[in-house]
């Protein structure tokens, strides 16, 4: 069974994260959110909103494009 889009979407942010060395502390200062919702969102147990989408894409340096890039 083929994962769903939440848990494709998590993989991917924590994958850019890991790519430019940033730590979940470090990424939820510069958006200003709770490290339990990244969490839950990098784990595929949280559906972001599209504003908290956009937050991460900007806090990560990268565009919405490559956040959703083949999933």
């Amino acid at each position: 069974m083929s994962k769903d889009i939440r848990e494709r979407f998590g993989e991917r942010i924590r994958q850019i994260r890991d790519e430019k060395k940033i730590t979940q502390m470090e990424l939820c200062h510069r958006i200003d959110m709770e490290q339990k919702t990244l969490s839950a969102i990098e784990n595929g147990h949280m559906e972001p909103c599209l504003k908290n989408i956009g937050l991460l894409a900007d806090g990560l340096g990268v565009s919405l494009r490559k956040v959703f890039w083949d999933l």
